[in-house]
């Protein structure tokens, strides 16, 4: 080769050289093309004589296909992520022809469109609802007539979009308070909670909390799906220890029945030989022919017994170790369960008390109340039913707010606890109605009791700093009995709350009882203190 020839090779191969280094400034450092992008870089930084134009032509094309094949992949990935936010943007409570706009880019999705004309559907599918939104807001300044909506709650007239911000604000910071309780180390639902908490009233306030509304509504259908599979899997762990228990003991059978087969082959192996034997020593006719054919059977027979005796070890050590595993694994899938049953307890136990109060809720009432009327029918003992409402408790909420109303409920249910025997059961049976269960009750008695927790309800005060109030509340009463004529537990609880609504009509703060089919009020000077 002539020197012009190889100064023309030298510049070839350093300008492929520093062709390859601006593609590796552009490669990546990590990931499945970094071991080959630092040999290149190895390579290049040396002279050695190997390294040749055609080398680098190699490593050229290997890494150029490999990013091409990397590059197809991850839009490969990206398009049918898109595709599955599209699909779920479909399901949505949208309009007709919102709900048109994204068929048409599902159709161009499932129709394997190149990659621009895609990009180019979702951009007018985007710029589409982006128009929509605008043209919501504009004619979204009033939600209502401000005379055709006056809510009970607050008695406020909703008039524009400030006010159905406001409610829906509220809903949702209530929403994910109730949330936290549940999960209380979950960061998605304490940041929901906290930017619901600090958005300040102004424009966009209406959408900020359609935003966050949805968010949390997302999020706990995915929780849903999640305890959903988590019960799922645990299920599928009890049938899978179960089904190789079953499969454990079907191995153990036919350990058994191997080792009644070889028993039985041994002893038909030795009745032929025997057999064998005889008629072999009936055409003997010598001494010491007798007595080699004693000495052969001897040791065949020997050998049969000892072949048994290997076979029968093997099995039993087969069968003691497939035993110690069946029983390991009895003794996790008994630890599994009860295990389970902890938890169950643990939750059924939860599911039946009140979150605000942490007194029973109405699930509780429903269950304790029927196993006690069974307890009444049986032993003919009374059965008395209480039932409590928080007066004006309305207005409670409207003048003071839904917080101190809370601590209301917190501190009544809490001071009901306290005045009860053990044999009775409180429950909140919803709203600021609460609802005792009396055994072993007669109607005087539970009268008293009735007296006694109203003297100490009337007693309780609840300071307000910010204020500068002192915040007192009052309680109505009503009490029914079990009886022959009445005997159902919801006609009792219905009764009891008509003496209730007429303790209410009667001016609040004072006790009814049903009894001898009339509503009577019990007299204010024979209250308890």
């Amino acid at each position: 080769m002539s020197s012009q020839d190889l100064q023309a090779l030298k510049r070839t191969n350093t300008e492929l050289k520093r062709a390859i280094r601006h593609f590796l400034e552009a490669a990546p450092n990590s990931g499945p093309l970094a071991v080959q992008v630092n040999n290149i870089k190895e390579a290049i930084k040396s002279n050695e004589a190997m390294f040749t134009f055609a080398s680098l032509v190699e490593q050229y094309a290997k890494m150029k296909k490999n990013f091409d094949n990397v590059d197809y992949q991850n839009q490969k990935k990206d398009l049918a992520k898109f595709k599955a936010i599209v699909k779920k943007t479909g399901t949505r409570n949208l309009s007709s022809n919102q709900l048109e706009k994204v068929e048409t880019l599902l159709a161009e999705l499932n129709t394997a469109q190149p990659a621009h004309t895609v990009l180019m559907s979702a951009g007018q599918t985007i710029d589409y609802f982006a128009t929509d939104l605008s043209n919501l807001r504009e004619s979204s300044s009033v939600v209502v007539k401000a005379e055709d909506v006056a809510t009970d709650e607050t008695g406020v007239v909703a008039a524009d979009v400030h006010l159905a911000s406001k409610k829906l604000l509220k809903d949702v910071v209530v929403v994910s308070k109730q949330l936290t309780k549940t999960y209380p180390n979950d960061e998605f639902i304490s940041g929901i909670l906290r930017e619901a908490s600090s958005v300040k009233e102004g424009k966009g306030t209406f959408f900020t909390a359609i935003n966050l509304l949805e968010r949390t509504t997302t999020y706990l259908t995915l929780l849903i799906q999640q305890e959903r599979c988590a019960t799922e899997e645990m299920l599928n762990d009890i049938h899978a220890n179960l089904m190789n228990a079953i499969s454990q003991t079907c191995v153990v059978k036919k350990l058994v029945d191997s080792s009644q087969d070889s028993c039985d082959k041994v002893s038909q192996s030795m009745a032929n030989e025997l057999q064998n034997m005889e008629v072999k020593a009936k055409s003997i006719d010598t001494l010491s022919g007798m007595q080699q054919h004693i000495k052969d059977s001897v040791s065949l027979i020997a050998k049969l017994m000892n072949s048994y005796s290997d076979e029968q070890k093997q099995i039993h050590r087969t069968n003691e170790a497939t035993i110690q595993e069946l029983t390991s694994q009895i003794e996790s899938t008994s630890n599994f369960v009860d295990q389970l049953e902890k938890q169950l307890n643990v939750a059924e136990e939860t599911s039946l008390i009140d979150e605000l109060t942490t007194i029973g809720n109405r699930k509780g009432y429903v269950l304790r109340i029927n196993d006690e009327r069974k307890h009444w029918q049986i032993t003919k003992q009374p059965l008395t039913l209480m039932v409590i409402d928080v007066d004006n408790f309305k207005s409670i909420n409207d003048t003071y707010g839904h917080s101190i109303g809370d601590q209301v409920l917190k501190c009544l249910g809490q001071t009901l606890k306290k005045h009860i025997r053990n044999s009775d059961y409180v429950a909140r049976f919803g709203g600021e109605e609460f609802v005792i269960i009396l055994p072993a009750t007669e109607i005087d008695r539970a009268v008293q009791i009735g007296q006694k927790i109203q003297g100490v309800i009337n007693n309780l005060k609840f300071e307000l700093r910010k204020k500068n109030k002192v915040l007192k509340m009052t309680c109505s009463f009503g009490i029914a009995g079990f009886s022959q004529k009445c005997s159902n537990s919801t006609d009792v609880f219905n009764l009891a709350d008509k003496a209730l609504y007429k303790a209410k009509e009667n001016g609040r703060d004072c006790i009814v009882v049903a009894k001898d089919d009339k509503l009577v009020k019990v007299e204010a000077e024979k209250a308890m203190t």
